[in-house]
């Protein structure tokens, strides 16, 4: 659970117990945020022009991040909570989104993730803020924040822990980096349109004054969106408001991953319509990523059958399949894996391509023939619905260099659909009935 371990998770049990202290307006009903990728100009870690190679390898280098991220997450979990140490979020999460909270309002920009729950920033006045160009949020400077006090039912769980009136939590992760602070709420602005903003008071957040070890790119990012199942994420405090209903749909475009999308929220969610196919999300105890219930997979027409349950989520919390933005390539769980890639490779052999080095973690790339054609497509057999990806989601392509590589990637215990098999995707997720909703798209056309 990603990372359901943290200060917050392990404070906040109670989903009703967080709802009720949120009190949105009758207008709060639906609003939208810009996902942007961490390859946009726009982005706060935009890492510079790269060309089609190197930005390639950063998307290798991202995902491997993000899986270990979100199975250590996890499997940290069931260990002493005391002893958890994370990885930090900028290598392991691609998308960032812009807002702003306080009287008066203060921009910021925070680090999406669909793995994790609690929402933080950094907060004056600072016992240690890492480097951050934006102006820090000053709480003493905000008419409309709050402390939760400890008496509070939401400051009642072992790392929640009162000292000298204040509901303080802590958070570690991986290289020493640490961020504490003050269970706080605060008047959150989302927009409503493109021209307006739509104020939800009372959101539940981290107001984090003592940050130490981190180091972000571009100096711009000052904290997470936690977007998971957890209580005290975004999605569940408004889930209410927002009917219990988001959306995403990925751009895809010739300079990969860079264009900007848009995460839509309850009456902006696009959920009406007849050629949706629909799937459960798997609800389990210790884990509140969206797990799916991956029944088989087809690599272009050919079902493999693998045997009933191979993809299932144990009580050990290996196995299952995750649907998630922050990585970019897909993972397969090793052996199974190798089977899928048998049949990629069985394939492109019959046409005489041949097989080169493996680039990075792609194990399985070939060099390009400018006339080569039939391009494989794979299909995800989900409960109830097949998430098919065209050929055009299925490759990375080194121009360059000559080759192609298969974007898919093995992982131990664990698979995981990535960013970029979602893309030109409509993805609804629906937390009231517990359903994933997807069907194809051109999200080039999904505006503000």
């Amino acid at each position: 659970m990603a990372p359901f371990q943290n200060s917050l998770f392990l404070c906040l049990m109670a989903a009703a117990v967080s709802l009720a202290y949120f009190t949105p307006s009758e207008s709060a009903a639906g609003f939208s945020l810009k996902l942007i990728p961490r390859f946009s100009p726009e982005s706060p870690l935009y890492p510079g022009n790269l060309s089609q190679s190197e930005r390639n390898q950063k998307m290798v280098e991202i995902s491997q991040a993000r899986a270990n991220y979100l199975v250590f997450s996890q499997n940290a979990a069931m260990d002493d909570p005391e002893s958890i140490h994370l990885p930090v979020h900028e290598a392991s999460t691609f998308y960032s989104a812009e807002l702003s909270l306080g009287t008066p309002q203060i921009s910021q920009y925070l680090l999406i993730d669909a793995g994790s729950g609690l929402i933080w920033t950094q907060c004056l006045p600072c016992i240690n803020c890492f480097n951050q160009i934006l102006p820090l949020y000053n709480s003493t400077a905000s008419s409309t924040y709050q402390k939760i006090p400890c008496t509070d039912p939401r400051c009642r769980k072992r790392l929640c822990k009162c000292v000298d009136g204040n509901c303080v939590y802590s958070q570690r992760y991986g290289g020493g980096a640490v961020t504490k602070g003050i269970l706080s709420t605060e008047t959150f602005m989302f927009a409503y349109n493109k021209d307006s903003v739509l104020p939800v008071p009372n959101m539940m957040f981290g107001c984090s004054n003592d940050n130490l070890d981190f180091t972000f790119r571009g100096r711009k990012i000052s904290g997470i969106l936690g977007m998971n199942t957890a209580p005290e994420s975004l999605v569940s405090q408004l889930k209410s408001t927002i009917q219990g209903r988001f959306s995403y749909c990925l751009v895809y475009g010739y300079r990969e991953m860079e264009a900007t999308s848009i995460l839509r929220f309850g009456e902006d969610t696009v959920s009406m319509r007849r050629d949706y196919k629909t799937t459960p999300i798997m609800y389990r105890d210790l884990t509140t990523y969206y797990y799916l219930n991956l029944l088989d997979i087809s690599v272009g027409d050919h079902r493999i059958g693998f045997p009933p349950r191979t993809f299932d989520l144990k009580p050990n919390g290996n196995g299952g399949c995750i649907i998630d933005t922050g990585a970019i390539a897909t993972f397969i769980d090793r052996g199974p894996y190798e089977r899928v890639m048998r049949e990629f490779d069985e394939h492109f052999t019959s046409f005489g391509l041949e097989r080169v080095h493996k680039e990075g973690g792609l194990e399985y790339c070939y060099k390009s023939n400018p006339k080569f054609r039939p391009y494989l497509s794979m299909t995800f057999h989900f409960q109830g619905a097949d998430f098919k990806v065209e050929p055009t989601y299925m490759y990375f392509h080194y121009e360059a260099k000559g080759y192609f590589c298969v974007a898919l990637m093995p992982f131990t215990g664990k698979t995981l659909l990535g960013a970029w098999q979602q893309q030109d995707m409509r993805v609804v997720y629906d937390l009231n009935l517990g359903v994933v909703r997807f069907a194809p798209e051109n999200c080039a056309s999904d505006k503000f």
